[in-house]
Formats: structure tokens, sequence, C-alpha cells
């Protein structure tokens, strides 16, 4: 006998039959793509200080020379990605906050 992991298509449906997280938190609904990290009704999670997540696709040789760099100098692939995206916030004249 297997035992299956669960899967993400229902974990809206799962956390909603949970009446005390539901309450505190809204639902995916399990139609939507589990991918999805920010609808335009604002209904993306948020860490507690704030910050927001980006999903971002990339082919596997962009993924690969980005973990690459991340390793070479010994930093994490989120220190890379903040550093690309103050780098392009600079680029249009912002000040950097990531």
């Amino acid at each position: 006998m297997s035992s299956k992991k669960p899967s993400f298509a229902n974990l809206g449906a799962r956390l909603a039959s949970k009446p005390a997280e539901a309450a505190a938190e809204p639902s995916i609904a399990a139609s939507e793509p589990a991918d999805v990290a920010e609808s335009p009704a604002g209904r993306g999670s948020r860490q507690p200080d704030g910050r927001k997540g980006i999903l971002v696709r990339a082919r596997p040789e962009a993924w690969k020379a980005l973990k690459m760099i991340a390793l070479d100098g010994e930093r994490t692939l989120q220190d890379v990605m903040t550093e690309a995206i103050n780098d392009v916030l600079q680029k249009h004249g912002k000040p950097p906050v990531a």
C-alpha cells in the first residue's frame, strides 16, 4: 500500500474546512491554479513583516546560472533576486527598497 501526498489542487477546500483558520485567512478556491501568487483582487499571501511574493518562470539555464551566482557568492537565491530587484528600481530612478 502506497501513501499519496496531498495535492495542492484542493488546498483551498482543505483550509476552508478548518473553522479557526478559515476566519483568520482567506482561502484559495480549488479551481484556481496553485502557482498564483497574487490576484487582481489582492488575495496574495503576505509575510508577517508585510513582504509579498513574486512568482517568476525562468528557463532551466537561467535558473542554473542564478543558482551558480548565489553559490559562488555564498548567498541565497533570495539575496540574489533582492539585489536584482534593487538594481531594476535604481535603473528606473527609484530608491532601492527590496
